[in-house]
């Protein structure tokens, strides 16, 4: 009688390994989320600026002012900001570099670009440039050029700025 229990049981327990063995497993994998159509997952933004020696930091219609040597810029997207690497105005006053997302940002090409660059006043640069007021931010708007695919994965955005606008 022992041995007929402990056969039922062995093809019990048999049973139920080769079926919870059958089971799907889980896997930890995270699988990328759809982007619409229109929309632009975007990793980095490759900008160029100027900052010009007004009082506003925008060059005037006929140009020909200097800009502004030595300004500190940052970068923020919908209010998240990136790894800038350390970016100064060069000498003229113009600015190139990469603001890089940590997750990337959808944006809608045809809604305008959320994003920014930014210089915290008052400007020091050691010149005789004065931007006013003394205080706040200027704030200038990305604006897309194109977009080109990174080595690395994602989509870079090659923007230039829009005029410079005084935030208190």
């Amino acid at each position: 009688m022992a041995y007929y229990n402990s056969a039922k049981l062995v093809i019990v327990v048999s049973t139920l390994v080769l079926l919870f063995g059958s089971l799907p497993q889980g896997h930890a994998e995270v699988q990328p989320q759809a982007i619409p159509a229109g929309l632009l997952n975007i990793v980095q933004f490759q900008f160029t600026s100027f900052l010009a020696c007004t009082p506003t930091g925008n060059p005037p219609s006929g140009g020909g002012v200097p800009g502004v040597a030595g300004a500190l810029l940052s970068g923020t997207c919908n209010g998240a900001s990136g790894s800038l690497a350390t970016a100064f105005t060069n000498a003229t006053g113009f600015a190139q570099g990469i603001l890089t997302l940590a997750e990337g940002i959808v944006i809608d090409p045809s809604r305008g670009m959320p994003c920014f660059l930014q210089v915290r006043l008052p400007l020091i640069t050691g010149t005789t440039c004065t931007v006013f007021p003394p205080t706040g931010i200027l704030e200038a708007a990305f604006q897309l050029l194109s977009v080109v695919n990174n080595p690395l994965g994602g989509l870079v955005a090659i923007v230039t700025t829009v005029p410079w606008v005084y935030r208190p």
